[in-house]
């Protein structure tokens, strides 16, 4: 055979498997870049769901939380929710306990945050001024970053869409009615 006719087939041969290789990477489907496309989706996905409880239940859950997250021997108290938010505790003054109580009227805002009124404070029997109290609570206690106090207007705001709790979960408020024993929160739930 000639040189030039094999020289031919040769680079006939290498035009042709070019061609057919790379038809073969563009026409078969590959699973990866999707899969991964969805995991980039779902690594920011939460899931919602609408939890409903009653004042007892919560009560409850509450004051768990209030034990476990709190220093219980230099603060203690509990959360009653009856037609209002109820706070009554035990302070520590001049070596004697004497009994507090703060009473609140929670306000769900529309973003989902929630906002606690505060009606009454009182130490004892002494009814307290709640801005001066509310104040010199924002001056020397330190509160959580999603905890805002307005002493002007007697207001305690929640953030709860800047709370996220440890496993990844946040909470927006949907009903919070004492009175007719109606509260939602929407929970989100992250997605692995």
């Amino acid at each position: 055979m000639n040189k030039w006719k094999i020289s031919f087939l040769i680079l006939l041969s290498l035009n042709l498997l070019f061609v057919l290789l790379i038809s073969a990477f563009l026409l078969t489907p590959d699973k990866k870049p999707s899969e991964q496309i969805n995991q980039a989706d779902n690594a920011e996905k939460t899931v919602p769901f609408m939890i409903s409880t009653d004042k007892k239940s919560l009560t409850e859950l509450i004051n768990h939380y209030l034990v476990e997250e709190t220093d219980q021997e230099n603060l203690q108290y509990r959360v009653e929710l009856k037609e209002n938010v109820n706070v009554y505790g035990v302070i520590n003054a001049f070596n004697k306990d004497i009994n507090m109580a703060l009473i609140l009227e929670p306000i769900v805002k529309p973003d989902g945050n929630m906002q606690l009124y505060v009606k009454e404070l009182s130490i004892g029997r002494l009814k307290l001024p709640v801005s001066y109290v509310l104040k010199y609570m924002t001056t020397y206690y330190d509160l959580p970053h999603y905890v805002v106090i307005d002493s002007g207007k007697k207001i305690i705001d929640i953030n709860l869409d800047q709370l996220t709790f440890k496993n990844g979960l946040s909470a927006r408020a949907e009903s919070f009615n004492l009175k007719e024993d109606n509260i939602t929160f929407q929970l989100f739930v992250p997605l692995p």
